[in-house]
């Protein structure tokens, strides 16, 4: 993965590794900006992205979510340097003009105000930089609808769903929406074709269909190489899956480290590379 300019200025967790689902594979923690409350800041290489250099997000950890604030390490210390002992929040686009969560907000306040367009003129713009930005997804996804935009809202819908819940969601407006499509014949995408069987409700129960409709539609796209969406998918599958009880992650075989350890695996078929920072560019540091 691409290293910031920056890093020299921050502290870096060198022993870091992805041993749970959450904060997402492609994260990794700086102490600089903590607050002591168990959220930190980290490097955040958006998926499909790995090739550029990290954004960097702050983890809500009582959520599990992370927020993607700064477009850049150089943004962050900006702000960070600004800020002097205050809390470093979301910038304004005025400050970071490339903000995926400047972005999201300003264009609620756009489409508050009718302006769809500007609304999603910000929300491309914000997928641009971080491709499963739920919350941006779902969003997007309604203003589609309303323009008529079907094409575009089939794809928003369907890469919403894959998306992981630390940037969002759920997103069950879309999937209701998509649920109403018709599916065209020959259509590929296992998301489209089951998206009937899905229900995106988690929790509380002994037993849920949806998770073997998701597991199926992950080794789909893998058998057709379509590896972005399959390490998309997985990190949603996986954070899912840890948020549900022992007893149910072991009726349905799923076993975090075994999981991350293959997710690292598929990752490392991206076009851009491998998602394991651990692996990558961590010894380079030395």
């Amino acid at each position: 993965m691409q290293l910031p300019a920056s890093l020299t200025h921050i502290s870096t967790d060198q022993d870091w590794q992805h041993t749970t689902a959450y904060p997402p594979l492609g994260f990794t923690p700086f102490s600089e900006g903590a607050l002591g409350n168990g959220d930190t800041f980290g490097l955040y290489w958006p998926i499909g992205r790995e090739a550029s250099e990290p954004i960097v997000v702050e983890t809500w950890h009582d959520e599990w979510r992370i927020q993607p604030h700064f477009s850049s390490l150089a943004a962050f210390l900006q702000a960070h340097a600004a800020a002097e002992d205050e809390c470093v929040g979301t910038p304004s686009l005025a400050d970071d003009p490339a903000s995926p969560r400047a972005a999201f907000l300003e264009a609620k306040e756009q489409i508050a105000q009718r302006n769809p367009d500007a609304a999603i003129a910000l929300l491309e713009a914000a997928l641009a930089i971080v491709p499963e930005y739920t919350d941006a997804l779902a969003l997007l996804h309604g203003q589609y609808v309303r323009a008529g935009r079907v094409d575009a809202a089939v794809k928003v819908a369907i890469q919403a769903i894959i998306s992981p819940p630390s940037l969002g969601g759920p997103p069950f407006k879309a999937l209701q929406w998509l649920r109403t499509q018709a599916v065209p014949a020959g259509e590929l995408d296992p998301i489209w074709r089951a998206c009937k069987q899905l229900s995106f409700h988690f929790g509380g129960s002994k037993d849920n269909a949806d998770y073997p409709v998701l597991m199926a539609a992950i080794e789909s796209y893998l058998e057709h190489g379509n590896y972005l969406c399959a390490s998309t998918l997985m990190q949603t599958y996986a954070e899912l899956m840890s948020a549900e009880t022992v007893s149910f992650q072991e009726r349905y075989a799923f076993e975090p480290a075994a999981f991350i350890a293959q997710q690292i695996a598929v990752s490392a078929k991206l076009a851009q590379g491998s998602r394991d920072p651990a692996a990558l560019w961590l010894p380079d540091l030395a």
